[in-house]
């Protein structure tokens, strides 16, 4: 990267950090732990573009950081669980909405028993079919507590309340959405920013448009949500299915694919 590039990129940091800054400001983080977290990103960057076993020096010299912290850092596990209970709920979610053995007679997911009926497979079925490590139980209270379910008072069936997972405002479970959503999309981008000339990049579009009035606004996010809903249901649908026949595989390939909709009303011009 040359000096030109670096300072364009040094420069681009400040818009990228804007949105980042809005959310550590909102949830109590200050410029000392966005530091530390800074240096551990810093630290995994270089690791794993030179290896487990790049020494402290170079990776000091690389990133600027001191080699004490550096060692201390190396010695540091961060936590996933958040990320892990995100993840999982998702996924049951998404093998309820697109599972035949969970579906009703309209092609919609039908209330579940806890366990197996005339019906079909219960919810403690969905659970291990999922192949969570995470108990039927223990995943029922998640999803009430999530308030993605509801729950019969009569028979106790559990009726999905909606085909995403939306976590509660302020929950460790939306913290992890945001982080895993943010840092799928931010790879991708990067690697496409740092690709060899020729190199195949990844797929990263958006459609921008400025001088709008609030009614298109409008029109335009109405279709992009519906369109981006369809996209994402039919790859969730056929990615279950893969999924399913590579698991005799024993393959351990991953793929996202992700959607967002920006409408902004009454934006300060562009600076470009």
């Amino acid at each position: 990267m040359n000096v030109k590039t670096a300072t364009a990129f040094s420069d681009a940091l400040t818009d990228l950090f804007a949105p980042l800054s809005q959310a550590m400001v909102a949830h109590g983080v200050t410029v000392g732990a966005a530091t530390e977290s800074i240096k551990m990103a810093l630290l995994n960057a270089v690791i794993e573009s030179h290896g487990p076993d790049v020494s402290d020096s170079r990776i000091s010299i690389m990133t600027g950081l001191h080699r004490k912290d550096v060692r201390r850092l190396r010695s540091d596990a961060p936590s996933a669980d958040g990320r892990k209970t995100a993840n999982r709920l998702a996924l049951l979610i998404g093998y309820w909405t697109t599972a035949p053995d969970f579906q009703g007679k309209d092609d919609t997911p039908r209330a579940l028993l806890r366990e197996r009926s005339s019906e079909g497979p219960g919810f403690d079925d969905l659970v291990r079919q999922t192949r969570l490590d995470a108990a039927p139980g223990t995943m029922r209270q998640m999803l009430l507590d999530q308030g993605a379910v509801e729950e019969d008072p009569d028979d106790g069936r559990l009726r999905l309340a909606t085909n995403a997972l939306v976590p509660g405002a302020g929950s460790k479970e939306l913290v992890a959405a945001y982080r895993a959503t943010l840092t799928a999309h931010m790879t991708a981008a990067t690697q496409n920013l740092l690709a060899a000339n020729g190199a195949r990049r990844h797929f990263d579009r958006v459609v921008r448009y400025s001088h709008l009035s609030d009614a298109s606004i409008a029109e335009l996010d109405a279709l992009a949500r519906e369109e981006s809903q369809a996209l994402l249901e039919r790859l969730n649908s056929r990615a279950k299915a893969l999924q399913e026949r590579d698991a005799a595989l024993n393959a351990s390939g991953r793929f996202a694919a992700g959607a967002y909709v920006l409408p902004v009303q009454n934006a300060k011009e562009d600076a470009e």
